[in-house]
């Protein structure tokens, strides 16, 4: 498909990826900042704005499995104390999530072929199977959140590249925070207010 154009609320922020420099402010809550995060980057497609660009935090890089071996970069981001490590847990968090899902999963089966053999026999359908069913989605969403982004990659989120990787498109969740950054990249950084992205 073609690229189009997709316009933003917020401006972006478009960087040299090798010299940008974050505030000594953390982006989450506008605290001092006292640690470093890194957020990888992990790009595995050639086009510009490609859905095949993801990032990741921590030392575990999510990516699409593709033909080329992923090129990686690292953002570091100074933060609080407080936000340093908000991926803390959220291992044992997500394997939690993925064992509940496995067993609601089976019962999810069951009740299914119990309800539709219910229906064949024109039997009344007892309420625990709608009961697992509701478990199920419950235990979807909670899996949904525990793989989302965590606080760090909320207050900074990476939009996309250009083609050879060179400048980065930053998207803040504080205005406030947006404005240090440029201050301190004043010579590499600008605002833009829309890119051209490919849906393919």
């Amino acid at each position: 498909m073609s690229p189009r154009k997709e316009y933003f609320d917020e401006p972006l922020v478009k960087v040299d990826f090798l010299k940008a420099r974050f505030p000594r402010t953390c982006p989450v809550c506008g605290a001092p900042a006292t640690e470093i995060v890194r957020m990888k980057i992990t790009k595995t497609g050639k086009q510009y704005q490609r859905r095949s660009w993801q990032y990741a935090y921590g030392p575990y890089v999510r990516h699409r499995y593709d033909s080329q071996m992923p090129e990686m970069k690292v953002l570091p981001i100074q933060v609080c104390e407080d936000h340093a490590h908000p991926d803390d847990g959220t291992d044992r968090y997500q394997s939690l999530c993925l064992i509940a899902d496995g067993f609601l999963a089976a019962f999810l089966i069951f009740s299914l072929l119990f309800i539709g053999d219910r229906i064949w026999r024109a039997n009344p359908i007892p309420i625990w199977t709608f009961l697992i069913i509701g478990l199920f989605g419950v235990a979807m969403l909670f899996t949904f959140v525990a793989f989302g982004p965590n606080v760090i990659e909320k207050a900074v989120k990476i939009v996309g590249f250009d083609s050879g990787m060179q400048n980065v498109l930053l998207a803040f969740a504080r205005s406030d925070y947006r404005e240090q950054f440029m201050a301190e990249n004043q010579m590499t950084a600008e605002l833009i207010s829309w890119i051209m992205r490919s849906d393919d």
